[in-house]
């Protein structure tokens, strides 16, 4: 049966309309999730940061993804939040948030659809349609897909395969038609979706190859040759010109690789064996690695993947079938960067290792398989009841386990309850310090105390343990329980400076002013015995964590705290020459010298601050107001 271009038309806006009512019918549920564990953190760090770290991070992270990235990921959900709500629809962010998700991932799915008609070339045909959307399904529910869909801080990953995905239908577009339009659509595509995610880059090769794979047999090899190169050139053109702006944009991270041979080797092949198994059989839960790290097996299933690209290979040479070869390649060039990850030693903050939202973009490539699968038996009835059959199983299978995944979504504890025993130490210790937080919000000592001592138990040495800890028995003003668990952080990190520098800091919140000044100063000597050392060796030395002018911040508050006002200004005004953008170390030496009775010098510091940082402007008016009323008073 053949479509019109009207029918094909209601068919693909059907098709979308059918994909998001679906998905929002099976998890329309995770809207009411809310934010996750991690999200209330970052918030919460965010929110107790210094005006300055706030407006310095908002702006790194801006530079980084590029503006028009940064309104998408996040100004947008904010501007319609503050709409309805302005409006008078009660809605969090969140529930917006969560929506914008679904509804990147379901667009994508059509794209999907979309760009598997194209490339298989099955334009009106209703049966083939038919069979292409019921594809496009597996990516909509595919488990690896849920870290992406349900979790709001990793909508990167869906944003830089949307631009993508729109870049290759374009170049499929200028293939046909070259149209000096569909060049300018490449071009903004493509450096939206590097501006969303870097691992893009994979699309440079990718779309020109998969072109020219398609057309082989097809074209006169010049022709297909020239129109491809095209294509690859101006795609190559916009990631040097992304990357050239990148490099001005962002600081430069050094990234460090294992340089050891057989651990190369092993984190290689365990790599690509996890992403194999997320890809091909993702019946195991998220953070479950337990198992992963098994080489031979990893070595065997590469092999086999390995066979089967050879057979992929044959089957487009001697059957001139390139869709088996595409699928493959598609899979090898997603996943390229993320198995590189596994291999990176120390450097780029912002890679993880065995990522599953990495994975997201490759899915395309496991999609591709199975409709090659499906259109390669369709002539025959027993082959098309298996495939199908088949089909249709494992659908139901990722819609079962897509819902199992959203759980994490709904309340952490309830998902990691539920973990494997032999997982790493560290999900359990997740476990209870996030019952432990909903037992501070729910005000249940009871809940409280019980996860506390699991937490501790799980690891006696871990840090957070003892902190948490101390925190608890000051609260209860048990001395007992403060000396000994003061020993313990002495025990297990005596000599370990962001330790003791959190310590300072707890002190300080505490009252316990002389304690924190004494791990501040103690801080400073372990310094300058390593930079004497540094020194004598003709080296030098930055330290980072904690960094000298947070130490001389932090050491000013504490004199403010401990009324030695002289002090508190000299440890301020040397934050701010070691960090010229800490406008919080001047606002604080401004409130110093107003201690001191220096207004007109405090007024000064309090402009400097500003121009640092605006945030801060409504603060020092209001303290300038203030005491200009005091001052009248008088």
């Amino acid at each position: 049966m053949k479509l019109n271009k009207t029918q094909l038309k209601i068919f693909e806006y059907l098709a979308y309309i059918i994909s998001f009512g679906l998905f929002i019918f099976l998890f329309g549920k995770t809207l009411e999730f809310g934010r996750t564990f991690d999200d209330f953190m970052l918030v919460d760090k965010f929110t107790k940061s210094p005006g300055d770290a706030k407006l310095i991070s908002s702006f790194f992270y801006a530079k980084f993804h590029f503006y028009p990235i940064y309104f998408l990921t996040h100004e947008l959900d904010n501007f319609l939040t503050f709409l309805f709500n302005f409006n008078g629809i009660e809605i969090t962010n969140a529930k917006i948030a969560k929506f914008t998700n679904i509804f990147l991932h379901v667009t994508n799915s059509f794209f999907v659809y979309l760009l598997l008609k194209k490339i298989l070339k099955i334009d009106n045909d209703f049966k083939l349609n038919i069979l292409v959307y019921i594809s496009s399904l597996i990516f909509l529910f595919h488990p690896i897909a849920s870290q992406v869909i349900f979790n709001i801080t990793t909508r990167n990953e869906s944003l830089a395969l949307f631009f993508g995905l729109l870049t290759f239908i374009y170049s499929l577009n200028y293939f046909e038609n070259e149209k000096k339009i569909n060049f300018l659509f490449i071009s903004l595509l493509f450096f939206f979706s590097l501006c969303s995610k870097l691992m893009a880059v994979f699309f440079v090769g990718l779309i020109p190859l998969t072109i020219f794979l398609v057309n082989f047999h097809k074209l006169e090899l010049r022709k297909n040759l020239n129109k491809n190169i095209k294509i690859f050139l101006l795609l190559i053109l916009i990631f040097l010109i992304y990357y050239y702006l990148r490099s001005i944009f962002t600081v430069s991270n050094k990234i460090y690789f294992i340089n050891d041979l057989n651990d190369f080797i092993f984190h290689f092949f365990t790599s690509f064996k996890f992403y194999l198994i997320g890809l091909f059989f993702p019946y195991e839960h998220i953070y479950v690695y337990a198992d992963n790290y098994d080489l031979k097996l990893s070595i065997f299933l590469s092999i086999i993947f390995l066979i089967f690209t050879i057979y992929s290979i044959f089957v487009f040479l001697k059957k001139k079938d390139p869709y088996l070869l595409i699928g493959i390649l598609w899979i090898y060039a997603s996943l390229a960067l993320p198995v590189l990850f596994g291999l990176i030693e120390k450097g780029f903050p912002l890679i993880s290792n065995l990522a599953e939202r990495y994975q997201y973009s490759s899915i395309v490539g496991f999609v591709i398989i199975l409709t090659w699968l499906m259109k390669k038996f369709n002539d025959n009835f027993q082959k098309i009841l298996f495939i199908r059959g088949s089909l249709i199983i494992i659908l139901l299978l990722f819609i079962f386990i897509l819902n199992d995944r959203s759980k994490v979504y709904v309340s952490n504890p309830v998902f990691m309850s539920q973990i494997d025993e032999n997982s790493p130490r560290n999900v359990h210790r997740y476990a209870f310090s996030t019952e432990m937080t909903n037992a501070i919000f729910a005000n249940d000592a009871k809940k409280y105390k019980f996860n506390l001592y699991q937490f501790y138990q799980v690891d006696p040495s871990f840090e957070l343990a003892i902190m948490e800890f101390l925190k608890f028995y000051t609260f209860e003003e048990n001395d007992k329980g403060i000396d000994f668990f003061e020993k313990e952080l002495d025990k297990y990190y005596q000599d370990n400076p962001p330790t003791r520098f959190r310590l300072a800091i707890f002190y300080n919140t505490n009252k316990k002013y002389t304690k924190a000044e004494t791990e501040i100063l103690n801080i400073f000597k372990k310094y300058d015995e390593i930079k004497k050392e540094m020194n004598s060796e003709n080296k030098m030395v930055t330290f980072l964590d904690p960094s000298i002018d947070d130490l001389h911040f932090e050491l000013g508050k504490i004199y403010f705290n401990l009324e030695r006002y002289e002090e508190a200004l000299d440890n301020f005004k040397a934050a701010n020459i070691v960090n010229p953008l800490h406008a919080t170390a001047l606002f604080n030496a401004a409130l110093t010298l107003k201690k001191l009775n220096l207004p007109d010098d405090a007024a000064k510091l309090f402009e400097e601050a500003i121009n640092i940082n605006p945030f801060l402007r409504e603060t020092a008016k209001n303290i300038l107001a203030e005491a200009e009323y005091n001052e009248k008073q008088n």
